[in-house]
C-alpha cells in the first residue's frame, strides 16, 4: 500500500465516523496541522500513528492500510503460518549467529597468518643479506 491509499482510507473512515480533522487531531494528541499533513499524505504515516488512528476510529490497522477489514480466517491463517515458520526462523537465526562466530574466528586466523608471513619475509631478507656478505 502506498501513502496515498492510506491517506484516502483515513479520510474515508474519519468521515464515515462523522469526525472532524480537529476531533481526530485532539484524540491523537497532535496538532491540527500535523493531522492535516497525515490526511493529505504530505507526511509519512508511521506504525505508531496507524495504531493510534485505528484505536480512535474503532477499527483495525489493517483496514486503514488495506482499505478493508480482512476476514478472521485470513488472520488465523497468518497466525498458523507464523507459528509454523517461527521454529525455522529461530534455527536460521542460530545458524547466522554461528556463522558470524566462524567468520570472526577465520578473520583472526588470517591476521595471525599474515603476521607469520611478514615475519618470514623479514627473516628471508636478513638471510639474503647474510648470504651476500658471506660471498
Amino acid at each position: 500500500m502506498d501513502n496515498n491509499s492510506i491517506k484516502d482510507n483515513i479520510r474515508r473512515i474519519r468521515k464515515n465516523r462523522k469526525l472532524t480533522q480537529e476531533d481526530v487531531a485532539l484524540r491523537l494528541g497532535i496538532s491540527l496541522t500535523a493531522y492535516r499533513d497525515l490526511e493529505r499524505g504530505s507526511t509519512n504515516i508511521v506504525n505508531g500513528n496507524i495504531s493510534k488512528l485505528a484505536e480512535e476510529f474503532d477499527t483495525s490497522a489493517e483496514e486503514i492500510v488495506l482499505g478493508y477489514k480482512p476476514s478472521r480466517q485470513a488472520s488465523k491463517t497468518l497466525e498458523e503460518v507464523t507459528g509454523r515458520y517461527q521454529s525455522k526462523v529461530s534455527l536460521l537465526e542460530k545458524q547466522v549467529e554461528d556463522l558470524e562466530k566462524l567468520v570472526k574466528s577465520l578473520e583472526e586466523t588470517i591476521l595471525s597468518k599474515n603476521e607469520i608471513i611478514e615475519n618470514n619475509k623479514e627473516i628471508i631478507t636478513m638471510l639474503k643479506k647474510e648470504l651476500g656478505r658471506a660471498k
